[in-house]
């Protein structure tokens, strides 16, 4: 599974490093891995920059590329207690798996993150740079970000958790089309996908608030963007503040309600009857039979009662910028 990169660890390419290199040989110890099938133009092709970057800044790589996010969290799990710090490259659902291995193996490490996926609604969130370079150094800088994580049903995700209508889009659509196609994969898959008269009879309960109804959709989250398309009240949610944002679409029962229910969503007027949004620390969603959840695009099982909460300050991240405006 993990293996040395020999193109770019050849002796010759190792010792032109070293002696342009103003730190020494020997640097911070890290696991670096790559998803060698994430994105529409993937890392393959920045890979050099991408190593150079990192070795010059005081970063001793093992580098180790993966075929699948499965992958990625049996290697995590087996070899990150070697390491000061594990880096990622790929799309959102490779950091997911990254950060529940580190979980998993009881290990508190800081993570970088190098955004190479379709959409990378989280690195958008959390301010990471698409410039390779730029990321690099910044995760080389070994400054951290502490941002919430979540919890659901003991999994831990980074951005969100969703139940209903479209939510199966991230993780059913080809990744050959995903590759190809990039975010216009997703829109597809999702007019595909459509059906208006499904519907989700659910019971959520958080913080004091109760509701009970059938809905299309429903989320926990902390970003302000999923699936590529900006969230409502985006430049009011915070990475760090402890609590993550509850969205809630209901079925409409009628054309009447349809039309309303359309031209709310388009305005994003949350009126507590078509559409309710707030702020929670826990929540708890209970339906009258198991239902598919989405984690950070990737699927999550199926569940009777979802338990989810907040985990504050639990992601050390590296790479974001320094006046990243999380708090702010």
């Amino acid at each position: 599974m993990c293996r040395e990169y020999q193109h770019y660890f050849t002796c010759e390419y190792w010792a032109r490093l070293q002696v342009r290199r103003e730190v020494p040989a020997i640097g911070v110890p890290v696991l670096f891995i790559y998803n060698t099938q994430a994105g529409k133009n993937g890392i393959a092709a920045k890979l050099d920059v991408v190593l150079k970057t990192l070795y010059e800044n005081g970063v001793d790589i093992t580098v180790c590329p993966v075929g699948t996010q499965r992958d990625a969290q049996e290697l995590v799990k087996q070899s990150g207690g070697k390491y000061a710090a594990v880096l990622c490259a790929g799309g959102d659902g490779t950091l997911h798996h990254t950060v529940n291995a580190l979980a998993e193996a009881g290990l508190n490490r800081p993570v970088g993150y190098l955004p190479a996926g379709s959409t990378n609604d989280f690195a958008a969130s959390a301010g990471l740079s698409e410039d390779a370079v730029l990321t690099c150094r910044r995760m080389a800088a070994f400054r951290e970000n502490r941002m919430d994580l979540g919890l659901f049903c003991e999994r831990r995700f980074c951005y969100v958790a969703a139940f209903g209508m479209f939510t199966d889009v991230s993780y059913s659509t080809p990744r050959q089309a995903k590759n190809l196609l990039g975010h216009m994969a997703y829109i597809l898959e999702g007019v595909k996908r459509l059906n208006l008269f499904q519907s989700w009879h659910a019971r959520v309960e958080a913080d004091g608030v109760c509701i009970e109804d059938d809905f299309w959709y429903g989320s926990f989250t902390n970003t302000r963007s999923v699936g590529g398309f900006g969230f409502p009240h985006a430049d009011e949610v915070r990475l760090d503040d402890g609590q993550f944002e509850v969205m809630l679409v209901r079925a409409p029962r009628t054309l009447g309600e349809l039309n309303t229910l359309a031209g709310k969503l388009v305005l994003q007027e949350f009126d507590g009857e078509h559409l309710h949004f707030f702020r929670a620390k826990q929540l708890r969603v209970s339906f009258d039979e198991p239902v598919p959840w989405t984690l950070d695009g990737e699927y999550g099982g199926q569940t009777r009662i979802a338990e989810l909460s907040v985990l504050p300050g639990a992601l050390r991240l590296l790479g974001a910028p320094e006046n990243s405006n999380i708090t702010d």
